[in-house]
């Protein structure tokens, strides 16, 4: 085995490279690459080195051919403790396989009408001519999204702000001021972590205790209960939701029961990546809809010529391409999961360099999305580039903003189902409009985030 450590980029005595990963982490990673090449040693104060890999075959190493030499960080387990995206092992299988017939193509395509319906509760709070954040508008309705198909329940526009900002609080553990310091330095973000995740907890114990109970709209006397749990959505499907399936899982007698514990943190889990992930994805993919006019056009013709003025039903989602396209262009720009985290299981040697047990190792998506070497002109916009024959020469894992492997996001169908309903529902009324003189600042969590928002001007088509 390789003896040499990767290298590392420059950087400060004392503070090593933590003032520029702080100031700019995704700038840092480019400059890191540039200096170092596709494996570099992170160095901060305080806690291990990091080790960056940047290329494909890299990413395929760890989550394909030798998958069993790494494993889940610790920080995904202060986040989701033991729900399907920090398990391992017997027990992340066991979960999946129960989870799995949630996420079926064809079960996942009943929820259309459903997606529809909370988009369109979203946008009636909306005037023509405003400005609206929509990295807000679009946590708020992916979440809403999330409790009517998944969960059975109705969660209107402007109910429970505190779940709200709670859901979004999780994030609040992986800013990068915070998460390169030792894990017991508390700082602002790791409490605004802390008091997250207790007010979910309780909100999935809420959403348990009621699913076993008969709900009722009303609460006895005479008076509309308020309450987001305490409402099954009319279109419910016949089929189990996930909060009946996890019921059920609670109270077998097999190797399928799983304990309070671990559905609790299943709920969380899907709080979380259940919206957040495809919020990103469609408040990115509005802004590049703003900012070039052109795209927006074919988009809105698109939908004008398929929909002629109908909602958008599962029977229309294949032949809306164009929007397919621009939604993958969007997922390659702004992948919502920047970086996949990992943390070796033994020492490894990878790319002629030997990496130690125990050490986290960061896949950075969002630098191989943006690489040169597998798109041209990776900067741009560029939906059309999407052609089957371009997709048949990628190499692997040169797009992979739902990861890959065996682990693979359980998702994956879901989030690009409903980012399809989602655009084709407002697009059907409404454009936006980007009137800012700067670029969008990013600032990644657990997912792609923006320092300042998405402002848009809303205008009714």
């Amino acid at each position: 085995m390789a003896q040499q450590s990767p290298p590392s980029p420059s950087g400060y005595p004392i503070l090593k490279n933590a003032v520029h990963f702080a100031r700019d982490p995704f700038a840092f990673v480019e400059d890191a690459v540039a200096e170092c090449g596709d494996i570099y040693r992170m160095q901060l104060p305080g806690i291990d080195d990091v080790f960056v890999l940047a290329h494909p075959d890299h990413f395929n190493r760890v989550l394909v051919t030798d998958v069993g030499s790494f494993g889940k960080t610790e920080d995904y387990r202060r986040a989701f403790g033991n729900g399907l995206l920090s398990v391992e092992g017997q027990q992340w299988r066991r979960q999946r396989e129960m989870l799995q017939p949630l996420f079926y193509r064809d079960r996942i395509r009943g929820y259309t009408n459903q997606m529809v319906a909370c988009t369109n509760r979203r946008f009636e709070t909306w005037t023509d001519g405003e400005s609206r954040d929509m990295e807000t508008e679009m946590r708020d309705l992916t979440l809403e999204i999330l409790y009517a198909t998944l969960f059975g329940r109705r969660l209107a526009p402007g109910d429970d702000q505190e779940l709200r900002e709670a859901a979004d609080g999780l994030n609040e553990w992986f800013a990068p001021s915070s998460w390169m310091l030792p894990p017991w330095v508390p700082t602002p973000a790791r409490r605004r972590f802390k008091r997250s995740t207790k007010r979910l907890r309780r909100e999935v114990r809420a959403l348990l205790e009621n699913d076993n109970t008969e709900s009722s709209p009303n609460t006895g006397d005479g008076v509309e209960d308020p309450s987001p749990y305490n409402h099954r959505d009319p279109s419910d499907p016949a089929v189990p939701d996930l909060l009946t399936q996890l019921q059920r899982t609670r109270e077998a007698e097999d190797t399928t029961q799983l304990t309070t514990e671990e559905i609790e943190d299943q709920l969380v889990t899907m709080v979380f990546a259940g919206h957040e992930t495809t919020a990103a994805a469609l408040g990115f993919t509005w802004y590049l809809l703003a900012t070039h006019p052109d795209i927006r056009d074919r988009f809105h013709e698109e939908l004008d010529t398929v929909l002629d003025g109908n909602p958008p039903s599962a029977a229309d989602l294949d032949d809306l391409e164009v929007t397919e396209r621009i939604i993958t262009e969007s997922l390659r720009l702004f992948p919502p999961v920047h970086t996949i985290p990992r943390r070796t299981k033994t020492d490894v040697e990878l790319g002629g360099y030997r990496i130690p047990a125990g050490r986290e190792l960061h896949l950075s998506i969002i630098h191989v999305h943006r690489d040169e070497e597998f798109y041209d002109e990776p900067l741009a916009c560029r939906p059309d580039r999407w052609t089957e024959y371009f997709e048949e020469d990628l190499p692997d894992f040169a797009y992979a903003p739902f990861g890959g492997g065996r682990r693979t996001c359980i998702g994956r169908e879901f989030a690009l189902l409903e980012a399809k309903v989602v655009l084709a529902t407002i697009g059907q009324q409404y454009r936006f409009d980007w009137e800012q003189t700067r670029e969008l600042d990013l600032s990644p969590r657990v997912t792609t985030r923006t320092k300042d928002g998405i402002p848009l001007k809303i205008r009714r088509r």
